[in-house]
């Protein structure tokens, strides 16, 4: 009998430990200049250290090889959001998936500014995903992505300029 409270315990442990917040050791954070790739892609160097590519996390931009050149007005505008709020990028990767992060030129979110030009949609199968403790950061991240989605087709910016 000693022996089930033990497992069941463990077991308690376990579950109580994945649904915790992350600890500030995982979350990783990488700075530096930023040039744009594609829309949603950017190359981050800093003196002295390797540059590393980094994909806009939670946003999906058309590829370069659009045939309506999409591809190129997305990263044309991922450009102008780094020449205007400037290259140099803080990106923070939540230690989750360490494939894409959140990156900020200045103030500004890239991924939100990316959906407002109207070059980039919301990728639904991050922004949707189960993300645990619904009002977390990254839940309350998804919803601003989508509203900013939103106003870009209502506004009718970027590739939504010319759909009826």
């Amino acid at each position: 009998m000693k022996h089930i409270w033990k497992y069941a315990a463990g077991a308690l442990l376990l579950a109580m430990a994945a649904a915790a917040p992350l600890p500030a050791s995982a979350i990783e954070f990488l700075n530096g200049q930023a040039v744009a790739v594609t829309g949603d892609t950017i190359v981050v160097g800093a003196m002295g250290h390797p540059s590393e590519t980094v994909r806009l996390w939670g946003i999906e931009a058309p590829d370069m090889g659009d045939d309506r050149d999409y591809g190129l007005y997305a990263r044309a505008a991922l450009d102008d959001l780094l020449r205007r709020h400037g290259d140099q990028v803080k990106c923070v990767f939540d230690g989750i998936d360490r494939s894409s992060a959140v990156c900020h030129a200045g103030t500004v979110d890239l991924g939100e500014a990316m959906l407002k030009t109207g070059w980039a949609v919301a990728d639904r199968t991050v922004t949707l995903a189960d993300v645990p403790g619904g009002d977390s950061e990254r839940a309350m991240r998804a919803e601003a992505y989508h509203e900013a989605e939103a106003q870009a087709r209502t506004g009718r910016k970027g590739r939504w300029a010319k759909m009826p």
